[in-house]
Formats: C-alpha cells, structure tokens, sequence
C-alpha cells in the first residue's frame, strides 16, 4: 500500500524531511482546498510550528509538497511530529491536477498568540520556492512575523541545512 504525506510546513524543504526520512521520494506539490495555512502548533521549543485549519472560505488553499513513505518512514515521521499533531487523511490535488489521498499533521495544540521561530519559517519559506508555489504564497509566508531562538545553538545547526 503507498503511503502518501502532505507536507506544509516546515517538510515542504527536501533538505529538511530527507534529512529526517532520507528513502522518501517526493512525488510533487499539491493544494488542499478549503483550509488556511497557519503557525499556531503550540511546539515543545517555546515556538509556533506549522498548521493547516478548515476554513470557511472554500477558495482559500494550502500549498505543500506530496511525499511517497514507506510504513517505516510513517512511523519515523508520526514520532517526529509527535502527540501535538493528529494524522488527519486529506484530499489533495497535484498541480497536474491528479487527486490524491494523503495524510497531514493538523495540530490539536494551538495558541493564535504564539510566532515561529525566524529558522523555521526558513525552511518553510525554501520549501515553498523549492515546490514553485505562486509568488504571492511564497512571499507570504517570508513577511510573516518570527521570533529569535534564544537557543543559539540550535538555530545555527537549523540554518545551517539550507548552507550544504
């Protein structure tokens, strides 16, 4: 059985999930109808993290990268998100407009409040050139607001895996 993944966040970067899942193959980008993309993930750094909600616009959509796993790979991927996300099977339509269905991580932990870290929006914003979404998607997310990690150390190995 194959197993497909949409990712949105920060896993849309093939330097950041084949890093994590190096025997993935990505099979392209795709769009989920009807929801919005967020960074509301209530992450166990002090962070926000990527997240997809319904929206009731049903023009509005996320733009993300469709991965083929292997269960060992789902299972690699489902520790890594962790209990803070639910594995959510969506519907999603590659840009050569096959349908596909996928599982995504929608976060089940949220705080409106919270900012992404500014080497995570990194990745998610070279994940988004990297997939050719539209240039108003990509810029949106670059003009997000960040933070700083106070953990300086961590955010020069993350920033780091755009350098290799």
């Amino acid at each position: 059985m194959t197993i497909y993944n949409f990712s949105f966040g920060s896993n849309m970067s093939s330097n950041r999930l084949l890093a994590r899942l190096p025997n993935a193959k990505r099979v392209g980008t795709a769009i989920l109808h009807g929801y919005e993309l967020t960074f509301n993930m209530v992450s166990l750094d002090g962070s926000g993290k990527g997240n997809v909600r319904p929206s009731n616009d049903q023009n509005t959509q996320v733009y993300g990268v469709v991965y083929q796993l292997n269960h060992d790979e789902k299972s690699i991927l489902d520790d890594i998100e962790g209990p803070r996300y639910d594995c959510v099977d969506v519907q999603v339509t590659l840009l050569d407009g096959q349908v596909l269905n996928a599982h995504c991580y929608i976060a089940n932990t949220t705080n409106e409040d919270i900012l992404p870290y500014d080497w995570y929006m990194q990745h998610v914003h070279r994940g988004a050139l990297e997939a050719c979404v539209p240039n108003e998607y990509s810029e949106a997310i670059k003009s997000r607001q960040t933070c700083r990690d106070s953990n300086s150390e961590r955010a020069a190995i993350e920033f780091a895996v755009h350098q290799q």
